[in-house]
């Protein structure tokens, strides 16, 4: 029979509060430094402190709108207990990847670790994307389209524009970690919503974004390959989503940067199995991806007055093409010859004037010398 004393110590240890530990709460934790949990250790509990610092709720509770008073009312939690569910998230995977899922994925926690990114505090942004970064890096994708787990896509879906945010940030050790992250996605996301997601993020008005967006889908459509992209039930989207690109943007590069995805897939697929999968397309994408890949897509124009004078305009109309303005490249020869005629009329003007000297010259010689007689 236990005594008084032991039963008040029990009575303690079980109305003892969970407490994070203090080392969970340090930034830039290596890999190597995350240790095991102990053997009895409460992940029930765990979860629930992870459900208090982020304000989620379970997800099997049913899901309503917050009221005006709740959304008031959010409470303000130490940025360092935030830094510790990262640290404790990056422990989970590590070592507890059943748990680990269930809690990521079933209780949505991806989301609030998104939206850390964007945290006024950088080390918490960091750590948010080293955990993404880890998590990609050892994800095996599933092949086929029916077993793509809905959790995974939405979170590709949400993070990729926000990584290429962060990616083209001031922050250089930000933007670093953000690029690393994007490149270990397109490594191992093998999913046709990945290639989807970065076609419109393509669709940005900041050419940085472009840019960079274009650079990784030509990556991952390298990793995809032609047994994926010949098999994939969303290539007509593909397809929409390159002719909306087009279609969104007047600017040259963005329509230089849809070809260049074209003429990869149609080298990695030859032309002929690239045409037959563009058959299961809308008419629209069919027309306007070979207008695209033929080169019909663009117009340039002459860039200098030379070009120009070397391919005049051709008229049909001879009274419009002889009528010129004043100030265009046709009216030079005219113009020329204008200034020739003007001079040759300065030069006669010149000499009448002359002669009229020497002849008023030669009449008073001749009065002087009547005179002189």
């Amino acid at each position: 029979m236990k005594s008084k004393k032991e039963i008040e110590n029990l009575k303690k240890d079980l109305s003892k509060k969970f407490v994070i530990d203090s080392m969970m709460q340090k930034g830039n934790i290596t890999k190597e430094e995350l240790k095991p949990f102990e053997s009895n250790f409460d992940f029930i509990q765990l979860t629930k402190k992870f459900k208090e610092i982020l304000g989620k709720k379970d997800s099997k509770e049913k899901s309503r709108p917050p009221t005006p008073v709740e959304l008031e009312s959010k409470p303000v939690v130490d940025w360092t207990l935030q830094l510790a569910v990262i640290n404790y998230l990056r422990r989970l995977f590590k070592y507890e990847r059943a748990i680990f899922n269930q809690t990521f994925y079933g209780l949505q926690i991806y989301e609030n670790v998104i939206e850390f990114f964007n945290s006024i505090r950088s080390i918490l942004a960091q750590n948010a994307i080293i955990l993404m970064n880890e998590i990609f890096s050892e994800f095996i994708p599933e092949t086929d389209e029916k077993n793509q787990k809905a959790p995974v896509i939405n979170l590709i879906k949400a993070i990729i524009p926000v990584l290429i945010s962060k990616a083209n940030t001031s922050q250089s050790f930000i933007k670093n970690e953000a690029k690393a992250c994007l490149e270990t996605l397109v490594n191992n996301m093998k999913y046709n919503d990945t290639l989807i997601t970065l076609l419109q993020s393509m669709n940005s008005k900041k050419i940085v974004d472009l840019e960079l967006a274009y650079i990784l889908t030509i990556k991952l459509v390298k990793n995809l390959g032609n047994e994926f992209l010949s098999k994939s039930n969303s290539f007509s989207t593909f397809m929409k989503e390159i002719v909306n690109i087009c279609e969104s943007n007047s600017n040259d590069l963005y329509k230089k940067k849809c070809k260049g995805i074209l003429n990869l897939m149609v080298e990695l697929m030859t032309r002929k199995e690239f045409d037959k999968k563009i058959e299961n397309c809308g008419k629209k994408e069919k027309e306007k991806i070979k207008e695209i890949l033929d080169g019909k897509i663009q117009h340039p124009q002459p860039n200098t007055k030379k070009d120009i004078i070397k391919h005049p305009l051709k008229s049909n109309d001879k009274s419009k093409s002889n009528d010129k303005k004043k100030g265009t490249i046709y009216s030079k020869p005219v113009l020329k010859k204008q200034i020739n005629i003007k001079l040759v009329d300065n030069k006669n003007t010149k000499n009448e004037k002359t002669d009229n000297v020497v002849n008023n010259a030669e009449n008073i010689n001749n009065n002087v010398a009547q005179i002189c007689k």
